[in-house]
């Protein structure tokens, strides 16, 4: 297999995992991945992921990239709550939301960063198809809810004020009924004192 082969078969994948080339070609000696580093061919996000060279990366490639190589995870906290223009701050790193262990991981392409939560909270995400890239990310109740239960004092009325949350935004995206379905998963009292507070803002 050359490089050309390579490119026809997963050109078109954001995301190339290399499980995946090898099933495809039947095995593939990984010195040749170290070789289209090297010349540039290649950039590795992690083990195992790598992107195209050359190709654009924006930020829906990045968040294809944090939901596969650190799976099962989704797109949440500050990524999402950018997304969904619920704060006014641009985010540099891609920020996801995991069962498994915290941990982050660098890369040429950009940065990722995992928080960790009890799996019976992991929920409360959807999958988006944006263009060629698909990721999952928290929706707007949930991205909420998951910013306030990280952060320490959200029960309080000047954290919640320092976190510049968009209030007309989020007048707009928060279905109430659906957070307080969350809020009754996640059977937090400061979580309820925080959500309270934030309604009443």
């Amino acid at each position: 297999m050359n490089f050309l082969e390579f490119t026809n078969a997963f050109g078109s994948s954001p995301v190339i995992d290399i499980r995946n080339v090898l099933t495809y070609f039947n095995g593939l000696d990984r010195r040749r991945l170290y070789e289209w580093q090297k010349k540039g061919y290649l950039i590795k996000l992690a083990s195992n992921f790598y992107l195209l060279a050359g190709k654009p990366v924006n930020d829906d490639v990045l968040r294809e990239a944090a939901c596969c190589i650190y799976h099962p995870a989704y797109v949440g906290l500050e990524s999402a709550l950018a997304y969904y223009n619920l704060i006014p701050e641009a985010v540099f790193q891609t920020v996801g939301v995991t069962p498994r262990r915290a941990k982050t991981i660098s890369s040429p392409a950009g940065d990722f960063r995992f928080r960790s939560i009890k799996t019976a909270l992991f929920f409360g995400y959807n999958a988006v198809d944006a263009g060629n890239s698909r990721f999952f990310i928290s929706d707007p109740e949930k991205t909420v809810l998951d910013a306030l239960y990280f952060r320490e004092g959200s029960d309080k009325k000047e954290t919640l004020q320092a976190m510049r949350l968009n209030l007309s935004e989020l007048r707009q995206r928060l279905d109430p009924g659906k957070l307080i379905t969350y809020l009754r998963l996640f059977a937090s009292p400061k979580l309820d004192k925080a959500a309270q507070l934030l309604l009443e803002m």
